[in-house]
């Protein structure tokens, strides 16, 4: 028997089976119906950082209108918001960096790593810090940089050597951490603020 008919006995009901010419990447007649994948690489970086963000927040939207996907879309969720944060800092430090003598580091996925190079940053630029928010985020980051210290644990059931990826936590409420990454988007959204203006004050 046939991979199709025993998929369509299992299911029983209609499904979409591979067809000749077809091909996953093509561009529509109407050009206002294609995502555009921009040129600039810096460019990239905005959309990327944002739009891992915005995947979170949609699968989280999901799952409260639809329980029974929790279970699954928790995974990619809590990568995006991971590799939202890991963007982000990367963004921070390639954008402001080089002002105060600190370069570009796109060879890491560690978190920590990340953070520690852009609180020197930000501790080099002067920047105040009236609400406290540096030490909450950095705890926020911290939390991200335990549970997934590679960028692997939510992509992937096991190491590269086939041995199981801890889990770090049986359960989470999804509404409260995109909460969470509202306010941290708005913290990276104010250092930037902050820091572009200084850095054209001093050009």
């Amino acid at each position: 028997m046939a991979k199709r008919h025993v998929f369509e006995a299992t299911l029983d009901m209609d499904f979409r089976w591979p067809m000749a010419g077809d091909a996953p990447f093509i561009s529509a007649e109407n050009p206002a119906e294609n995502a555009v994948i921009a040129e600039d690489d810096f460019t990239r970086l905005i959309l990327m950082k944002e739009g891992y963000r915005k995947a979170g927040d949609i699968a989280v939207a999901h799952c409260d209108a639809n329980p029974a996907d929790r279970d699954s879309l928790v995974y990619p969720t809590i990568f995006n918001y991971r590799q939202f944060i890991e963007l982000s800092l990367k963004y921070m430090i390639a954008t402001y960096g080089r002002t105060v003598g600190i370069n570009p580091n796109w060879k890491t996925h560690r978190l920590d790593v990340l953070w520690a190079t852009f609180a020197e940053m930000l501790q080099i630029y002067g920047t105040p810090d009236p609400d406290d928010a540096d030490p909450i985020v950095a705890s926020i980051v911290a939390e991200f940089s335990k549970i997934d210290p590679r960028s692997d644990a939510y992509r992937y059931p096991v190491d590269q050597k086939g041995s199981p990826l801890p889990i770090a936590f049986a359960a989470t409420h999804l509404p409260n951490l995109a909460d969470v990454m509202d306010a941290v988007a708005s913290y990276f959204e104010g250092c930037d603020g902050f820091l572009s203006d200084i850095q054209g004050a001093s050009h």
